[in-house]
């Protein structure tokens, strides 16, 4: 709201005293507001277009001079009011605090981490394995799953001494070891050892596992393999057969070939 000292407000009062009574004198004057003289000869009475055409230019004088007496007293005011020198400061919206910092951790959380993938494992199996040879295992593959991916261990292999469940490392080499041998039965005083002899043959498709491990290179395991596979395949038909049995290469039956036999 503009605000005028006293000072100012006097000098529009007597500018607007001054319009008003040159306003008052004017019409004042006017042949219209002139007590008509009684003396005189009497005019003769205006027509109705006469008194019309009158009465526009009248009012047109009282908007004009109205027009005129607004102009002044805005004038007179806009250049009265002091002008002040100072500028609005501008105001600036601030995000609250911790804006950013929760914008921040709300992109953080949504975006999941790369993971790293893991690289396979190369393992070297040999010993008394069926394939020993270097197999490729996912990360936290154990010792089981080298053996399986090998063919599996032999029956020669001593598994008493393994802990299949051991984890495995990047370019290992395990050696599955060999059971040893087991003991030559000592014969008792006054009995003699049931060793076959060529003229007495072991039939491999009847004899019992106790009887196969008299064979030279035969053990409770391979005897006990040799009874699988003949359960599983049925009789050998000929004595060269006994080499499909896991463990029985050419040096052991080159041993066997002298003692064993197919029939009575």
């Amino acid at each position: 709201m503009v605000r005028i000292n006293a000072k100012k407000k006097s000098k529009i009062s007597a500018i607007c005293v001054i319009c008003g009574e040159k306003f008052t004198s004017r019409y004042t004057n006017h042949a219209k507001f002139q007590r008509p003289n009684m003396n005189s000869s009497p005019e003769q009475p205006q027509s109705a277009a006469e008194i019309r055409t009158e009465m526009r230019v009248e009012v047109r004088g009282y908007l004009v001079l109205v027009t005129l007496v607004s102009l002044v007293i805005g004038g007179l005011i806009g250049y009265f009011t002091p002008r002040s020198s100072e500028q609005p400061a501008s105001t600036q919206l601030e995000p609250p605090p911790g804006w950013g910092a929760a914008c921040v951790e709300v992109a953080v959380a949504g975006t999941p981490a790369p993971t790293a993938t893991p690289k396979p494992l190369r393992v070297y199996l040999s010993g008394a394995v069926r394939e020993p040879q270097v197999v490729v295992l996912p990360a936290d593959s154990l010792l089981a799953d080298a053996l399986a991916a090998a063919g599996g261990p032999l029956p020669t292999a001593n598994m008493e001494t393994l802990n299949l469940a051991a984890p495995l490392v990047d370019h290992q080499h395990i050696v599955i070891p060999t059971a040893a041998a087991p003991p030559l039965a000592t014969p008792r005083e006054g009995t003699a050892a049931k060793t076959p002899t060529t003229s007495t043959r072991l039939n491999i498709n009847t004899a019992t596992a106790a009887e196969l491990e008299t064979l030279p290179g035969i053990g409770q395991s391979r005897a006990m393999d040799i009874i699988a596979y003949r359960e599983a395949e049925g009789d050998f038909q000929q004595i060269e057969d006994i080499q499909y049995v896991n463990g029985i290469g050419e040096s052991i039956f080159a041993k066997l070939a002298s003692l064993i036999t197919v029939s009575e």
